[in-house]
């Protein structure tokens, strides 16, 4: 008798539980927020001293693909990050940003370069927030030949996963995609294959969305 009612009791904990998490937030793992970023112009060689430009501007209601909905984004902490790494040779460089003048309004934009202790660098910061929109901007001029892969990369997951919106479902987590040139291009993911690092020539092909793609990457060669 006793075993059954422990069994009865646990049941009704489990749907009682069930019963309180909404329909919406009955979807597998993290919300995957999809926020624009455009490369001009897009092109698979670059001169020593050509100007790349990179820039990002959305409305704070922001697209979620999981709930195929949109929400509302207000104030919100995407930590955007990005870096650039040459592939040419069997090791990756994640120094490369050393390779390219970075030009970037950091009066306007609260972002700066942040050197690890490997000697990786990368540019950290938030975009600027005003009248609804976001925006960040900036500009690279390579001065070293090579072949690089670029990326811009939210760190949500990593520093603010748990930060709140309106209808935010309480037991899910947030993780931010950064969509590179409207899917219009597939940003020279095809040069990666003259890398002779596995990861770029082979393991980015086996599942290019989660390795490539949302991560605004985009793969060039710079020349004389």
């Amino acid at each position: 008798m006793i075993k059954k009612v422990i069994l009865l009791v646990g049941m009704f904990a489990t749907l009682s539980t069930s019963s309180c998490i909404k329909k919406d937030c009955q979807f597998g793992g993290a919300y995957q927020f999809e926020i624009p970023m455009t490369l001009s112009p897009a092109k698979e060689i670059y001169k020593i001293g050509d100007t790349i430009s990179i820039n990002s501007q959305f409305s704070d209601q922001v697209y979620e693909a999981v709930t195929d909905q949109f929400y509302s984004l207000m104030e919100f902490k995407f930590y955007p990050a990005f870096d650039i790494n040459e592939i040419s040779d069997s090791i990756r460089d994640q120094t490369a940003l050393n390779n390219f003048e970075v030009i970037i309004d950091t009066v306007k934009y609260d972002f700066i370069e942040y050197v690890y202790s490997s000697g990786a660098v990368t540019y950290d910061g938030e975009y600027l927030y005003k009248d609804g929109e976001y925006s960040l901007e900036y500009k690279l001029i390579p001065k070293a030949t090579g072949l690089y892969i670029f990326g811009q990369d939210s760190q949500t997951d990593f520093l603010n996963e748990n930060q709140g919106f309106p209808g935010k479902c309480n037991n899910k987590a947030i993780n931010v995609r950064t969509i590179l040139n409207n899917r219009t291009s597939n940003n020279n993911i095809h040069l990666a294959k003259d890398s002779p690092i596995h990861h770029y020539n082979t393991r980015i092909f086996q599942n290019p969305e989660e390795r490539f793609t949302y991560f605004g990457a985009f793969v060039f060669y710079v020349e004389e």
